[in-house]
């Protein structure tokens, strides 16, 4: 079998990469894998210690106040819920208290207050005062007392 022999002065280069070179790549790659953990762990514990739960409502507490904004698709506020230390404002179109049924209890707007109760019980020592007509199929005093 004949033999083929290399010239003496050809060099062999190696492809790839060696020495510190690679070292160095080894290195970053488990540094991005030792912050990728760092940080996967870290939202693990965010999510324990926050008690994010599916059947849990939002918590919110401050010190001064809480504002909550409705924003439409162009940004633009829509409405606004602002709790203090003495006052709650609402800011919206309508405003609307349900019973736990979902039966509108208390409906504001522009234009009307609808209370959706059986009773409406004035408690105040004044009593009501309305400006114009008022109509109801009943109108009644507690036991005992006289309608005033």
């Amino acid at each position: 079998m004949p033999r083929t022999e290399r010239p003496e002065n050809q060099c062999v280069y190696k492809i790839g990469i060696y020495g510190w070179r690679k070292r160095c790549l080894y290195l970053f790659v488990l540094l991005l894998l030792i912050i990728l953990l760092v940080n996967f762990g870290l939202t693990i514990w965010i999510l324990k210690v926050m008690w994010f739960s599916p059947d849990s409502s939002l918590l919110l507490q401050s010190t001064q106040n809480v504002t909550v904004n409705a924003r439409n698709s162009e940004g633009e506020v829509t409405g606004r819920l602002k709790v203090g230390p003495k006052m709650v404002e609402v800011q919206s179109q309508q405003f609307q208290i349900n019973s736990k049924d979902g039966k509108p209890l208390f409906t504001v707007d522009e234009k009307e207050v609808v209370v959706g109760t059986d009773k409406l019980r004035v408690t105040g020592p004044e009593g009501a005062l309305f400006e114009h007509s008022v109509e109801t199929p009943l109108v009644r005093a507690d036991p005992f007392q006289d309608l005033r």
